[in-house]
């Protein structure tokens, strides 16, 4: 058995990353720019529940003006290019992932803009315990999930190998899984960014729980 994690909000509260990106933006922005409380308002913005041009509503809110498209690029770059020390596992994560180290092979699956995830999996030490690492950024866009290419490269790696794939976004994450013939687990994150999705495609996970130390009793 390989057991295959999701990384955002499935290992690790993604929120983590954002506020810590956020606040490198922000502080970046009020220095170059002289933008008053840019920062905290950016942090405020999301708390709060906005997803999307943050730095838009951020600057109308804080200067009055309509933040220039080229600074708004700059920003984005900036934002993708945040390397965070260390990012915080979930406690469940941290605790059921060194285990199953133990006993199985762990592979990771994720979508997301590089170098921004290879940052995250750095902040995180992923290495420390999965070793078989797939951003399907790097495949191509086209390939990003709900695509299969990921997987069916997983299964290349572990040829004749049962899978189990754990994941947080029902709208993409178990499709292709389940259509290979996978287990597939969806970990239940109130807080998670995508906890409101809904499964399309009549492709949801088989199994659904609220601690991943549950994982035991399901392989």
């Amino acid at each position: 058995m390989v057991i295959v994690f999701d990384m955002d909000d499935t290992l690790y509260p993604e929120s983590a990353f954002v506020l810590s990106a956020l606040s490198d933006v922000g502080s970046y922005a009020e220095k170059k720019w002289g933008y008053k409380n840019f920062k905290a308002t950016l942090e405020k913005l999301f708390l709060e529940g906005e997803k999307t041009q943050l730095f838009q509503k951020a600057a109308l809110i804080t200067q009055g003006v309509t933040m220039p498209l080229k600074q708004v690029e700059e920003l984005l770059n900036y934002y993708r290019e945040h390397q965070p020390p260390k990012l915080p596992w979930h406690t469940d994560a941290l605790e059921i992932v060194p285990e199953l180290a133990k006993r199985y092979p762990l592979g990771l699956i994720s979508d997301g803009y590089m170098p921004v995830q290879l940052n995250k999996a750095k902040a995180l030490d992923v290495g420390r315990w999965i070793k078989e690492v797939i951003f399907t950024e790097e495949l191509g866009r086209a390939h990003w999930k709900p695509a299969p290419t990921a997987f069916k490269l997983m299964m290349h790696k572990f040829p004749g190998e049962k899978f189990t794939y754990i994941g947080d976004n029902p709208q993409k994450d178990f499709i292709a899984p389940r259509q290979l013939g996978w287990k597939t687990i969806h970990i239940l994150r109130p807080d998670a960014q995508h906890s409101a999705n809904i499964a399309q495609n009549l492709f949801p996970a088989e199994h659904q729980i609220k601690d991943l130390t549950l994982i035991k009793t399901l392989l």
